[in-house]
Formats: C-alpha cells, structure tokens, sequence
C-alpha cells in the first residue's frame, strides 16, 4: 500500500555506476559470462539508476502524480564493501596487520575521506523526507543536489529491458496502473493484519517445533546416560 499523500521510492545507486560506461550489460546481469568484482558492482549501480528512470517512467505514464522514485549516491562509506572487492582473507589481513603494504597505505588514507555509516545515511533520509519539498521525480542526487546523469545513465532502451527482465526473474507483471484505483482503507488494514497474524503463526509454530526438537534430543541423552550407568554397573557385577 503506497500512500497517495506522497509516496516516494528511493533507490541507493553509487557513482561506482561509471565503472560502467559503456553500458549496462543486460545478458551479463548475474554474471553468466564473465565476473570482475568491481565492473560488476559498476553495473548494479547503474542498474539501480536505470530501474529508478523507468520505475518514474511509468509511474507518469500511469498518472501516479503522487509517486515519486528517485537515486542517489550515498558519498564513500567506511563500510566493509571491500571484503567483497578484494577477498575475505585480503579483507582480515589488511585490518589486522600492522605491516606496511600499498593496500594497507591505501586503506588508511581511504579512511581519511569517507564518511561514517550515519553520515552515509544522510542523503536518503533527507530525500525519504521529501528534500525540503523540492524533491525531482526520476532525478539521481549526490551529496542532497541533484546531479546531471550522463547519456548511459539515461538509456530508455536499456531501461526497459531491464524492467522486462526483472519482471520475467520475478515471474510477474507489475502493471502500475492498478495503482490509481481507490484504495479502501478497511481492506488495507485487514490485509496487513491478516499478514501480521501470518507471520506470528509461523513463528510461534517454528518455536514449538524447535522446543519439541530439544526435548527430544534431551530424552535420548537422558536415555543413552540411562543406558550407560546400567552398563557400567552390570561390569562392576
């Protein structure tokens, strides 16, 4: 349920994104053909712009005027992306190592500039909370402004196709103009309910399971434990 008020999607994408210049490779998006770690990240970053542009797309053609998506790079963030860039062990030996090394000298001065995770934060909270009203719908923001997004950054026609694509991996059509019928609050409410309900069921019976599983295996060890003082006693006989 998306409010009518003003509903807004935003998609953290990254300037990594120009790691993919020359286009996204959409027969290449699970790395079916070939994988480098940071080409591929390049292209699920521009991959997240180009759902946004087309997500905006159809959002207008659909006449959600209430809807607006949008993506943003977050700035550099000290988070532990690199371990997947470089390698877990690389990753722990570089964090633990007092050593010098030109990856320990670049991790260092790399530190020097990022920001917090907080502070990664802040571009997407101030865009969730409508960016002082002055929020631009399908638009790619770097550092709370709007930045110009370059020709592959904005192809239509690989933004369909994505679209097309995510569709079929997802095994649905996500038709939008569905979305601008009226939504009947009470029905809302008891669909959410109903899931709440749902979920609660599922934990509460994985719970029973898990506490019926315990004491089960506490039965045989209470029995093996049985089985071999009666055994050592029949020795000692």
């Amino acid at each position: 349920y998306l409010s009518r008020d003003g509903a807004k999607v935003i998609n953290v994408a990254s300037s990594a994104a120009y790691f993919a210049a020359l286009g996204l490779d959409t027969g290449n998006l699970n790395g079916e053909k070939s994988y480098v770690p940071w080409s591929s990240y390049g292209q699920s970053k521009l991959a997240n712009i180009l759902f946004t542009n087309e997500l905006q797309k159809k959002a207008d053609e659909a006449g959600l005027d209430w809807l607006t998506t949008v993506s943003l790079h977050p700035g550099v963030v000290d988070t532990d992306l690199s371990r997947y860039i470089i390698g877990e062990d690389k990753f722990q030996e570089m964090k633990e190592s007092d050593s010098f090394s030109i990856e320990s000298l670049a991790s260092k001065a790399t530190s020097l500039f990022t920001l917090t995770p907080e502070q990664g934060a802040n571009n997407q909270v101030f865009l969730a909370a409508g960016a002082d009203g002055k929020l631009v719908k399908g638009a790619y923001y770097d550092d709370m402004k709007v930045k110009e997004k370059l020709g592959f950054m904005k192809d239509e026609e690989k933004a369909a196709s994505l679209w097309e694509i995510s569709e079929e991996y997802a095994g649905l059509t996500f038709d939008l103009t569905g979305l601008d019928k009226a939504v009947d609050d009470k029905v809302v409410e008891e669909a959410i309910e109903e899931a709440v309900i749902g979920v609660l069921e599922d934990s509460i019976e994985e719970a029973a399971e898990a506490e019926t599983s315990e004491d089960d295996s506490s039965e045989e060890n209470a029995s093996e434990a049985t089985e071999e003082e009666e055994g050592d006693e029949e020795q000692e006989t």
